[in-house]
């Protein structure tokens, strides 16, 4: 374990009975699911959906550092089974425990300590379990900038997601001044603890680009919420620019090779019209237009509330401040 991973282990762990304590903290829960919910499908992922058969199959969402459930709890209602992990062992505690007391069985959701995005290539047994692969979404949500190598992450990631389909979400900062670095808690004598805990003050849409590119993931695109998060800290309020980040991974080759197959038979038989006059120009991985900020998708945020369910009754997700 590095010296980082160890340091946030600690931090948060001290930080699991206070976390979701604070009102600014459930506004900004609240701000995050309402970003992922409002945007289910630009995001893209193969959702349950409700008014169809909702037990036809089985979708499926990773919670990387998860904490004690903010994304679960978001994304839940569209999903089947929910795999969480985090360094935290406390707070792996507090999320398995909100996921009993909110009705759901170990099989529906479930979380473990653990550390896929380490430098090096050793990987923890209980992973290897086939449980842990072919996932349809994983979403890393404010966590990816406490994460010594956020390269390693998105490849890691990507192995766990489903070739083609498989959709990685990053909810993080865009960047900001490293003097006014976060404290989670909000607590005196924590914003010390903390600071040595980030790693990265942020990122630019280049960057996630590049690191998704890199993973082996197509059709990236990023957008910032007009409205701005807010932290009460000890040092006052603070007032960041929330991103929402996703790409899809590319196929395999075979994949592709079949896709290939079946457009040649499509045109042999005459089922396939090719329109020349609809022919684009662009890169896989890229926005169309070929822009890195597409800012025609963003919106006015209105964030008092996560919307409620419309699919029926469901027991929330308890994080004990319902």
């Amino acid at each position: 374990m590095s010296a980082l991973t160890g340091a946030n282990r600690k931090a948060f762990d001290d930080l699991s009975a206070s976390s979701h304590s604070k009102p600014w903290q459930h506004a900004l829960a609240n701000q995050t699911a309402e970003a992922l919910q409002q945007r289910k499908d630009w995001i893209g992922a193969q959702w349950i959906d409700a008014k169809a058969n909702p037990q036809r199959r089985d979708v499926r969402l990773l919670d990387y550092a998860c904490g004690n459930g903010a994304i679960t709890k978001a994304l839940g209602p569209y999903v089947k089974t929910i795999r969480g992990i985090d360094i935290s062992e406390d707070m792996i505690s507090k999320y398995n425990e909100a996921a009993r007391s909110s009705g759901l069985s170990e099989e529906a959701a479930h979380a473990v300590v653990g550390d896929l995005c380490a430098q090096k290539a050793t990987q923890d047994p209980q992973f290897k379990d086939q449980d842990w692969y072919e996932f349809d979404i994983a979403v890393i949500g404010l966590g990816f900038h406490h994460l010594e190598y956020p390269d390693v992450a998105m490849k890691r990631l990507a192995e766990r997601l489903k070739a083609e389909t498989g959709i990685l979400v990053v909810v993080d900062f865009l960047p900001f001044d490293e003097k006014n670095n976060h404290d989670h808690g909000g607590n005196k004598g924590e914003f010390q603890e903390m600071k040595h805990t980030i790693k990265h003050n942020g990122f630019k849409p280049e960057t996630l680009r590049d690191l998704y590119v890199e993973a082996g993931f197509e059709d990236f695109e990023i957008v910032a919420l007009k409205q701005p998060a807010v932290m009460e800290l000890k040092t006052g309020t603070v007032q960041r620019t929330l991103f929402v980040a996703k790409g899809r991974k590319s196929a395999t080759w075979w994949q592709k090779f079949s896709g290939w197959v079946g457009g040649l038979q499509d045109v042999a038989s005459g089922q396939f019209k090719i329109d020349k006059t609809d022919a684009q120009q662009w890169e896989p991985g890229f926005a169309k237009g070929g822009e890195v900020w597409n800012t025609s998708k963003q919106k006015d945020e209105t964030w008092n509330a996560v919307p409620e369910e419309q699919n029926g009754p469901k027991k929330p997700w308890n994080m004990g401040f319902q």
